[in-house]
């Protein structure tokens, strides 16, 4: 009997195995299909681009389009811009985070939930809403077109505030007990001992931090001329100037991804880790 029920259930579940492959290869296919046609084109002369449409096959290859984006809009200093951007704001976003979760889950204060309470609510706040006062604040210390110009508003964010505390608060307390009885002060005991403990979560802060900061459009648009423009506003730029020819735009789109490609790749493990462990603390 036990035999027969058990041959019945396998096609079941091989049925169902056979669903969730062509659900997940579908899901596949539609994520990569853009990025197929994008690093394609971008190596493709515009001529073969415009003839294969949607659908372009790797053919006679060049490097010429990228040579052109480089000398179109500059690209180069503006990539050093953005990675100077992404290493001050990310720097300052996970340094800022971490000592405000910090002082959200070991110290023992009155108001410590309002202060978390404040800390989500800022979440709930539209970046654009606060363009204004802080185009204005920018200008008024003179720090307009700068690279700190650019990264000021940002040096703090409430992500990163909200997930680290997260982490933090599932560290066994008596771990930062012992750590305070040894000597160590609250710093130490921060980057010595939690910090360590807490890594999937400060690298998903990390790489959260610094996506945001390299995809960051609007703002430095707004407050650059042309000295502090980062690479994403080259890049509109180059929309607007070499629209007639799209494997340039693919090119410099290429250029603009693949940083932050690699460092999703690179962080796989730990950013989902962070994430999953976020979620269920």
């Amino acid at each position: 009997m036990t035999a027969t029920v058990t041959s019945r259930r396998r096609p079941r579940l091989r049925a169902a195995t056979v669903v969730r492959f062509l659900v997940v290869l579908v899901a596949a296919a539609v994520v990569f299909f853009p990025v197929w046609t994008s690093f394609v084109s971008a190596f493709l002369p515009s001529g073969v681009v415009v003839r294969d449409g949607v659908l372009p096959w790797p053919g006679s290859l060049t490097l010429r389009n990228f040579v052109a984006v480089t000398a179109s809009v500059h690209l180069v200093p503006q990539y050093l811009v953005s990675v100077a951007v992404v290493t001050l704001q990310t720097t300052a976003q996970v340094v800022t985070g971490a000592l405000a979760a910090y002082a959200l889950v070991f110290p023992r204060w009155r108001g410590r939930a309002l202060a978390f309470g404040l800390v989500l609510l800022t979440l709930a706040v539209p970046g654009e809403s606060i363009v204004i006062p802080n185009y204005e604040l920018v200008s008024a210390i003179g720090l307009r077109d700068t690279v700190l110009g650019v990264a000021l508003p940002y040096l703090a964010a409430g992500y990163p505030v909200f997930l680290l505390r997260q982490a933090f608060a599932a560290v066994p307390t008596e771990i930062w007990e012992a750590s305070r009885l040894d000597g160590a002060g609250d710093l130490r005991s921060l980057f010595a001992i939690v910090m360590p403990a807490c890594r999937p979560e400060v690298t998903t802060a990390v790489i959260w931090s610094a996506l945001s900061a390299w995809n960051g459009f609007f703002w430095p648009l707004l407050i650059t001329d042309s000295g502090a423009r980062t690479v994403q506003v080259g890049i509109s730029q180059l929309a607007a100037s070499e629209a007639s020819d799209p494997s340039v735009l693919f090119a410099g789109t290429v250029l603009v991804v693949v940083p932050t490609i690699l460092l999703v790749v690179l962080a796989q493990r730990l950013l989902v880790n962070g994430l999953a462990r976020g979620v269920l603390h």
